[in-house]
């Protein structure tokens, strides 16, 4: 009897023992799975928030030149309404949300869709400006493809 006790309690042992291993195991792996998306979201979101700020601050660099173009155009001449608009809003960039007036909790568009709205916009007021300010461009002798380039900018993938 003596011998069946001792293997019963060793049996008994072994089972605990294998319980707390398969517990312990299945924490680490949670605990492991949690980091994981922890570490993995943080890192999408950093990404993202450096290629957001990356091409809002070449916007607003090239729309600050087309703002610096103003002093060149004689005070006396009367823009047309979209440009008037256009350099209104430049203190806010070239914002889609924001000249669109939407508030992106409304909208049942996915945030790509709201994406390539904006990088539309962004284009689509630069493209204005562009063509607005042309003949000032020629006539201060500032090379077209310059304007819509950053130059003298320190790289922004550092």
């Amino acid at each position: 009897m003596d011998n069946s006790s001792n293997e019963s309690d060793i049996e008994d042992s072994l089972n605990i023992a294998a319980k707390d291993w398969d517990r312990i195991i299945d924490s680490a792996k949670k605990g492991g799975y949690r980091k994981g998306v922890d570490d993995g979201s943080n890192f999408v979101f950093q990404e993202s928030f450096d290629n957001g700020y990356k091409k809002g601050f070449q916007t607003a660099f090239i729309l600050g030149k087309f703002k610096s173009l103003l002093n060149s155009v004689p005070k006396d001449v009367e823009y047309p309404q979209n440009i008037k608009e256009i350099l209104n809003k430049t203190r806010r960039g070239a914002c889609h949300m924001c000249a669109a007036e939407q508030d992106i909790n409304s909208t049942n568009k996915s945030f790509d869709e709201i994406l390539d709205e904006q990088r539309s916009y962004s284009v689509q007021v630069l493209q204005t400006l562009y063509e607005y300010f042309q003949p000032y461009v020629k006539q201060l002798n500032i090379s077209e493809s310059d304007i819509l380039k950053m130059q003298n900018v320190p790289d922004l993938d550092n």
